[in-house]
């Protein structure tokens, strides 16, 4: 697994090192930084599988030109993405030679290439471009990609495998069940009350879903809320992994009410623990706190989790980040300014203390 994540150059960020913990999340301001983080880990499995293609724009990422992601404030000439695990290195390094982006990966294959190689399905991204809502879902026809990007595909995922086993350490209570159907519907129960009934619609390529409302009725995906289609993908591509794969997830809160956000920090948190490694991106303050809520909990060790808030120096014009240490008790050692403190500015506006 990727343990450390080096980067240099590479738009707001002059050199900056984030240790990868089984869960990692980053949090901040809007343009500080936290995309790109996700975007050089994409670019670098994109730069191992997409050999002939244009280094910086390809299935997973688009980033444009090489003007449009190099340090301009530093005037890079280069920029570079290194990847470390417990035994090896991997160093991607991107510069211009006449007019063409040239990207050179060293070495040339060690196993974090085998590992980043979409072909093994150990790394699964998830945009915050996520479908939401669909009478219908398509069927999945990528050999190296089973839920989709946007999610697309995580239907069909569960309508052909809802019954295998989930790994036994991905399953809380055992006394229910095994299959990822039951598994699946468990955790959409706890976090949203509902439950996912899909049926593969024969000699088409699409596959039809419905959710479980008031009264015990099935409904269409569009007469029930959009939360529930947004955050399937997610379920289904952690309840379907192994231990060591590599999940990156943008805005896992997207449509969710606070309490079933803090719900599903509770599954991403367990599963962390239990070697599937997460890194997510979020504005949401309920996330955050589910983090700590969990550490305290003890559904996951502080050990386990790194958080990172990402801000712009204001003098230096680059990004700084800047790792947040939970204590066992919850409570943040290291609070800074902009770190999920709106509520209290706001209440204290309200009670005229400020």
């Amino acid at each position: 697994m990727i343990s450390r994540l080096k980067i240099n150059n590479i738009k707001s960020f002059d050199s900056t090192i984030l240790d990868l913990q089984n869960f990692t999340l980053l949090v901040g301001m809007n343009s500080a930084g936290k995309s790109t983080i996700i975007q050089s880990l994409l670019l670098a499995i994109q730069n191992i599988n997409e050999e002939g293609r244009s280094p910086l724009n390809g299935r997973l990422v688009s980033l444009g030109e090489f003007s449009d992601v190099r340090n301009f404030i530093k005037n890079a000439k280069s920029f570079s993405i290194e990847l470390t695990s417990v035994n090896e290195k991997l160093t991607l390094t991107f510069y211009e030679d006449n007019d063409s982006v040239i990207c050179e990966v060293e070495p040339k294959e060690n196993e974090l290439t085998e590992y980043l190689n979409q072909k093994n399905k150990r790394i699964h991204y998830l945009s915050s471009k996520r479908i939401g809502s669909q009478d219908l879902y398509g069927k999945n026809y990528d050999k190296y990609n089973d839920y989709g990007i946007l999610g697309e595909y995580a239907i069909d995922y569960f309508d052909k495998n809802k019954n295998k086993q989930v790994n036994e350490y991905l399953i809380k209570d055992k006394s229910i069940g095994s299959t990822l159907g039951i598994q699946l519907n468990y955790w959409l129960k706890y976090i949203l009350n509902s439950e996912l009934l899909t049926e593969d619609i024969t000699d088409t390529d699409q596959v039809k879903a419905k959710f479980l409302s008031v009264n015990n009725r099935y409904v269409r995906p569009k007469n029930i809320g959009s939360g529930l289609s947004y955050v399937i993908s997610i379920l289904v591509s952690i309840l379907s992994s192994q231990r060591g794969d590599l999940i990156i997830i943008e805005n896992p809160e997207i449509h969710l009410h606070p309490k079933a956000q803090s719900k599903l920090t509770e599954l991403m948190t367990y599963a962390a623990q239990n070697g599937i490694k997460l890194i997510v991106e979020t504005h949401s303050d309920h996330i955050f706190n589910g983090v700590r809520k969990t550490i305290f909990k003890k559904t996951i060790s502080k050990e386990n989790v790194s958080i990172y808030f990402f801000e712009i120096d204001q003098k230096e014009l680059v990004t700084k980040a800047t790792r947040i240490n939970i204590k066992n008790d919850g409570n943040v050692e290291n609070h800074q300014d902009g770190l999920f403190d709106q509520f209290d500015d706001d209440l204290d506006e309200l009670l005229g203390l400020k």
